[in-house]
């Protein structure tokens, strides 16, 4: 029977659309929380967020480059070079950008690297299987022979692993924030040093985030506790919600006043249950500039609920961040501490010391300069370099000082270098600028190597993975932004007038998932029929903004 071509190519084209729901169905089933009842898929490339900034970054462009992302992402050069004003003979060109964002199950956003490297343990190669962030605690846990809270099933990946019952004097996990595989491949010659890790580790190429939403928090907590988003609770980096006609964000973890909700996340982290299972005498430490980062990695310290610690006394594990007002690292004091040695680095005095040989092109007169510019020094090299150097000295001095890697209990640190999270929201990891992070970063991946290597020999577990990817500039996919404020306001047309600025049909919501407000649909006889369908209708330039709005029932069924 003859198959004409026009019904193949149909054929084809649904199959392709069966598996990028599938797939997308799996992650968010793996991610629901208790009252979700709505799951929004946006069209590709387009970025839902709280709102875009006020101030636009001029970035710079290899046109090269350029053509090579656009390709890769089956987007068009003739359509970007008509917007863009961009000359065939202009080989670099700066654009005024504003925005961009991860949270969706598209590759550009779930692509990410992961390697292993430790010869004792780990068979090298390039591994094709698929892995999950949430797979790596389980493969460490069964390098430490120890029954993990959170084990999962990874015998898919026996072939991994060496015979040997010895176990590594430590263990370090490098997080290279929005590192998925679209950065690497947008500037495929600024990381030498990883590329060449590659033969020197297992290296896993399809690597991907599966859970909603591809952010920080949820990224970290994964890595940290090897749970999906249903069982953790950390599911955004931040819920929103409306009231008296504004829009209130919430970030994760944040409790009343000056306080943290540590108990959000509602698994124990490995950290936690490898520094409880030996009395707190290994060694954890978690750093990033971001708290949401440093916390889901090591997970509670002396804060762990009582459900976890069945009676024992968790200890303040060294977890810290950066404080924007004070310029230093801080912390939650009720849970966790600074390294003494780490307490002395000052984000302008670190700026002024290192001025002279960095070549970044960030500048500030003073210390309210910095505190104005901050989210700019943590996208330059100087936040590469204090980075780098802080961790190091807290493997010094927590560690190999007081001789801790002689003790025979495997000690855990956590480290995120996210200056190319940074770069890549403000500039686009498109751009020249996330292409000098990037090599800043590779460089500084080596000087952590190279340092485990003098200190502790082969005796040493390096991971160094992403937490997410990231989308496209909108003004490089040509794609649109909503805002989660115009969301609101849309939805509450459904509400009479009287009623919009202090009620809303939505109880919550993320970037991904919904929670719908049963008390107001039920008092202005709204449906959720209703609901979805406003949502559905949402256009942002003409053009339809959701590709798919999904009920709880068609996730899970």
């Amino acid at each position: 029977m003859k198959v004409s071509l026009p019904i193949l190519i149909l054929f084809i084209y649904s199959l392709i659309s069966c598996s990028w729901e599938t797939e997308y169905k799996s992650a968010a089933k793996r991610s629901l929380q208790q009252d979700t009842d709505i799951v929004l898929v946006p069209y590709p490339f387009n970025i839902f967020d709280k709102e875009s900034r006020d101030a636009i970054t001029l970035s710079h462009y290899s046109q090269e480059e350029i053509k090579n992302i656009l390709k890769e992402h089956d987007l068009s050069w003739d359509e970007l070079k008509q917007s863009w004003n961009w000359k065939e003979d202009e080989k670099s060109f700066q654009k005024e950008v504003n925005y961009t964002s991860h949270y969706t199950q598209y590759s550009y956003d779930t692509s990410i690297p992961i390697w292993l490297i430790g010869n004792k343990w780990f068979r090298n190669g390039i591994y094709p299987d698929r892995i999950h962030q949430q797979h790596i605690p389980s493969l460490l846990a069964r390098i430490l022979d120890f029954s993990f809270a959170n084990q999962i099933d990874i015998r898919k990946f026996d072939k991994i692993f060496r015979t040997t019952e010895e176990k590594p004097k430590l263990i370090v996990t490098i997080v290279i924030d929005q590192g998925g595989l679209q950065l690497y491949n947008a500037h495929p010659q600024s990381f030498p040093f990883l590329k060449s890790l590659k033969e020197k580790s297992a290296y896993f190429k399809n690597a991907k985030v599966g859970h909603l939403e591809a952010h920080t928090a949820v990224g970290h907590a994964a890595i940290g506790t090897g749970a999906y988003p249903a069982e953790t609770h950390a599911f955004s980096n931040e819920i929103y919600t409306w009231k008296e006609g504004k829009l209130i964000s919430r970030p994760i973890y944040q409790g009343e006043g000056q306080t943290l909700a540590l108990e959000e996340l509602n698994r124990m982290s490995l950290a936690d249950d490898w520094d409880l299972f030996h009395n707190n005498e290994p060694v954890i430490i978690s750093q990033c500039y971001a708290a949401r980062a440093s916390i889901g990695m090591a997970g509670h310290g002396k804060a762990l609920p009582k459900e976890f610690s069945k009676g024992k006394e968790p200890d303040s594990d060294f977890v810290y961040w950066e404080n924007g007002k004070s310029l230093k690292w801080d912390t939650y004091s009720a849970a966790y501490s600074v390294p003494d040695s780490v307490k002395q680095y000052d984000l302008y005095n670190f700026y002024l010391a290192n001025k002279a040989t960095a070549g970044a092109e960030f500048q500030v007169r003073d210390r309210l300069d910095l505190q104005a510019k901050l989210h700019h020094f943590q996208a330059s090299e100087y936040q590469v370099l204090l980075d780098g150097e802080s961790i190091r000295k807290a493997i010094e001095s927590e560690i190999l000082s007081k001789n801790k890697h002689l003790d025979e209990k495997t000690d855990m640190v956590y480290v995120t270098l996210k200056a190319t999270d940074a770069v890549g929201h403000l500039f686009g990891w498109e751009s020249e600028e996330a292409r000098n992070i990037l090599k800043k970063t590779d460089e500084e991946v080596e000087k952590i190597y190279g340092f485990l290597e003098k200190n502790f020999g082969e005796d040493f577990i390096l991971v160094i993975t992403a937490d997410h990817g990231a989308a496209p500039m909108p003004e490089i996919s040509l794609s649109s932004f909503l805002g989660h404020e115009t969301f609101f306001q849309e939805l509450g047309t459904l509400l009479p007038e009287e009623k919009r600025k202090n009620q809303s049909v939505v109880k919550w919501i993320t970037h991904s998932q919904l929670s719908l407000n049963r008390d107001v649909m039920k008092e202005n006889g709204i449906s959720e029929e209703q609901v979805i369908e406003k949502i559905k209708r949402l256009t942002v330039n003409d053009k339809p903004f959701f590709r798919k709005v999904w009920t709880r029932k068609e996730v899970t069924d």
